[in-house]
């Protein structure tokens, strides 16, 4: 149905606001076709035999302006041809090839870092966390002494060292624990840029689960040939999984839960 065949009421309804959010919509889906299409084609997709039908409502020669075939693209047949492209490059996500493709222009050297801003910069978070490491393991207040205390015997730059150096051991599991999970999501162009936060948000827990696995909680390392390392490992595998700390806490609660409820009287009726 053209804009000439519809309800003249609702075409009387439509308010600039609404025109404008509609065609930023058509902008939206004739890009992210664009991009699917661009992707499809440089990588030998097979696509679908209905493809070349759809097409015309977005080729350009069927207009004098592109701006003219964009306002005259309908939104149905651009949602069809959205979702048939979809389909076929799929595992990969339109948002995911957009995002992957304005991020290759204009970043220069720092595209060695990540094909992502935010991939970027985790892998500086993590470079930041190994240089932490090192500098602070240069420290002479870190040393086996101040390794085999605890919150209680050490005091001052000591215990403030050793503190620094394992927070900076989690963040190394935590960092590393979030770049592994991105990376698999950008091989697959399935990430999500909603979800930037989230990986930030699992290395503040990390770095949380890191110090309290290595210091508060009373966890040791059977066997090992030196026991110095116990806790930076420890911290190294709380920044990794935080979820891991989670679960021993929950296991301490309902062990002290389940005292409470043996001891507690059974009550009687009357």
């Amino acid at each position: 149905m053209t804009t000439s065949d519809q309800d003249p009421a609702l075409q009387a309804a439509a308010t600039p606001e609404d025109e404008q959010a509609a065609s930023t919509l058509r902008r939206h889906v004739m890009a992210e076709i664009m991009v699917m299409l661009r992707f499809a084609w440089s990588r030998g997709v097979d696509l679908p035999v209905e493809l070349p039908g759809l097409l015309s409502c977005i080729d350009p020669a069927a207009c004098r302006a592109r701006e003219a075939c964009d306002a005259q693209a309908p939104l149905a047949a651009l949602a069809e041809l959205h979702a048939l492209l979809a389909r076929a490059v799929a595992p990969a996500m339109p948002v995911t090839l957009a995002l992957m493709e304005c991020e290759l222009h204009g970043t220069g050297w720092r595209g060695v870092l990540g094909p992502i801003g935010n991939v970027r910069r985790l892998v500086v978070a993590a470079f930041a966390f190994l240089l932490l490491f090192v500098a602070i393991s240069m420290a002479p207040a870190l040393n086996a002494e101040s390794m085999d205390g605890d919150i209680y015997t050490l005091d001052g730059l000591s215990q403030i060292v050793v503190m620094v150096f394992l927070l900076s051991a989690a963040g190394i599991g935590g960092t590393f624990q979030a770049l592994f999970t991105a990376q698999r999501y950008v091989a697959d162009a399935t990430y999500d840029p909603r979800y930037d936060g989230s990986y930030w948000s699992r290395i503040a827990l990390g770095l949380v689960a890191g110090l309290l696995l290595s210091v508060l909680v009373p966890v040791s390392l059977e066997g090992a040939e030196s026991p110095t390392l116990a806790k930076p490992v420890l911290a190294l595998l709380g920044g990794f999984s935080s979820g891991l700390v989670y679960r021993i806490m929950q296991r301490l609660v309902e062990t002290i839960e389940s005292l409470f409820q043996s001891r507690a009287p059974t009550a009687r009726g009357p």
